[in-house]
């Protein structure tokens, strides 16, 4: 876990040599002072999610190189600070590179990446009488100033009380569930005990009947997880192959479906399996008996996964992207670039396709320009059909009264859920009344939210306004076209409104297959919602 940064031949120092008089500062008169960076995995608490070690040093690059230092070393832990038994290597390694004169400082990103325990902080005082600094991106701090040590040792002594406070809540409500037979409150995922779902109930039978998944699933499960997380951890596998794998084995996500790299992915990172407990980012406890894969080396996976940089960023470049169908298999239509040609006028070609990564079957694509031109056509003569513009306006009608009840359940719902926390909060109930009531209280809210999602969908989509000549749609159509090369997205937008007013909810577009792949007007074909598809 130890990166070694651009530190000049004129500051290294071996372990042990310290400058003359025990200061801290530079060897040679004038030279930079070197600064290691070091980085600890957990939570951004402006975002909620977890902070990459590589956004973290990266920004304290930018840091030192501010204050007019040099980078040491590149130092990160994965542990919690709050813990008061754990041990954090990297954070050793920079106290000692300290203590022997290789470096004037430590840059971190935010103080609690450095220390959450009081100790933690004197150690660096002692060693900031001879010079030693503390900078962040967050601002930096004088350990020799009187006001910067009382509001540090504040800081300092607010994160443990969080930390302690957080830890005894955490683990009094896992006692709570382990008592209750489940593991760590919210559904059994894969690898874990749970209900089969494929079961099917007799007339005598009811839900509560329905038996547990066999034990040598399970354990087929959790062996397929353990050989996942050691394959990432060593480089010897990725988490897309890991979804072909699982499917070629016939293993099924805990709804029954195909897995795909981002259930994967999203199945790996749950520290669960590594039998951690975490609470925003921070470890509070361990589950009862052997964990599914290696602790170090789910943590060295976890590390690998955050580590890797993102695709390239989603661009709204497609107009029918989510709106056509594959007519094999019922998936949605993506986009991507097809680098094997290009378009008479230089541009790149540009496919639809069904995705795999998108649990499609892979087997359907169709020329981008092409099937614009067809989306057009469908787009002017529906909107300029007045019987078509009145059916969409009469749906949107029908769905106004439910759209107002579901909004009005859900602010009761939600205005519910402030008033038991508001409770809980002073102390009116226990948690474990809290958890009784609120548990049945948020599946209606997240219920009533698709739902809303769903009406407030079809509303837009159902209301193309006036009836408008086929003159006057094909206008608007074309000039979204025409905008400059700053403003291609929004034209894009402008084309996937019209095509969304023009669906409704009662028709879908489906692409249909040729055998040589080519393009005929034939293929782009209107269904009923309804029709069943091919496969």
């Amino acid at each position: 876990m130890t990166y070694r940064g651009d530190m000049p031949t004129s500051t290294r120092v071996s372990t042990g040599q310290r400058p003359e008089g025990g200061s801290l500062n530079p060897l040679v008169a004038g030279a930079a002072p070197v600064i290691d960076s070091y980085a600890r995995l957990s939570w951004n608490p402006d975002t909620g999610d977890l902070e990459k070690i590589e956004t973290q040093q990266s920004d304290n690059r930018k840091t030192i190189k501010s204050a007019g230092a040099v980078v040491g070393l590149e130092l990160w832990d994965g542990k919690s600070a709050w813990k008061r038994n754990a041990v954090r290597k990297d954070f050793e390694t920079a106290i000692e590179r300290a203590e022997s004169g290789i470096t004037q400082g430590i840059a971190v990103w935010h103080v609690d990446r450095l220390f959450r325990q009081p100790r933690d902080l004197e150690r660096l005082i002692d060693l900031a009488r001879r010079g030693f600094r503390v900078i962040s991106t967050y601002g930096s701090f004088d350990l020799t100033d009187p006001e910067d040590l009382f509001q540090l040792r504040g800081l300092v002594a607010a994160a443990a009380k969080s930390s302690d406070d957080s830890s005894r809540r955490i683990r009094k409500r896992f006692i709570g569930f382990r008592a209750e037979g489940r593991t760590t409150g919210g559904k059994p995922g894969f690898g874990f005990p749970r209900k089969d779902r494929e079961w099917k109930p007799s007339r005598r039978q009811r839900e509560s009947d329905r038996p547990m998944l066999p034990d040598a699933h399970i354990q087929r499960e959790r062996a397929a997880i353990r050989k996942a997380v050691i394959g990432i951890a060593d480089g010897t596998t990725t988490t897309s192959e890991v979804a072909r794998t699982w499917n070629d084995a016939g293993l099924r996500t805990v709804e029954g479906k195909t897995w795909v790299q981002v259930g994967v992915r999203n199945t790996l990172m749950r520290s669960t399996i590594a039998g951690i407990i975490e609470y925003e980012g921070e470890e509070v406890g361990t589950l009862e008996g052997k964990p599914i894969a290696p602790p170090e080396k789910w943590r060295k996976m976890r590390a690998i996964i955050l580590g890797r940089r993102r695709g390239a960023p989603f661009t709204n470049r497609y107009v029918g992207s989510g709106h056509v169908y594959c007519a094999r298999c019922g998936n949605k239509l993506s986009g991507k670039p097809n680098y094997n040609g290009t378009y008479p006028d230089g541009q790149t070609r540009r496919d639809y396709y069904c995705a795999k990564s998108h649990r499609g079957c892979g087997r359907m694509s169709i020329d981008m320009r092409a099937l614009d031109a067809e989306l057009r056509l469908f787009v002017i003569a529906r909107l300029s059909d007045p019987r078509v513009v009145n059916a969409l306006t009469h749906s949107r009608s029908q769905a106004d009264p439910r759209l107002t009840e579901v909004r009005t359940e859900l602010a009761n719902a939600t205005a519910l859920q402030d008033r038991i926390s508001e409770r809980l909060g002073r102390r009116e109930i226990t948690e474990s009344a809290f958890d009784a009531a609120n548990r049945p209280l948020n599946a209606d809210i997240q219920r009533l939210k698709k739902e809303l999602n769903e009406l407030e969908e079809s509303s837009a989509s159902a209301n193309p306004g006036e009836v408008l000549t086929a003159e006057q749609v094909a206008e608007q159509w074309d000039r979204s076209t025409l905008l400059s090369e700053s403003e291609v997205e929004k034209g894009v937008q402008i084309r996937r409104k019209l095509l969304k007013s023009a669906l409704g909810t009662d028709v879908q577009i489906r692409i249909h297959p040729q055998p040589d792949k080519r393009f005929t007007p034939d293929r782009v074909r209107v269904h009923k919602a309804t029709d069943p598809f091919d496969a």
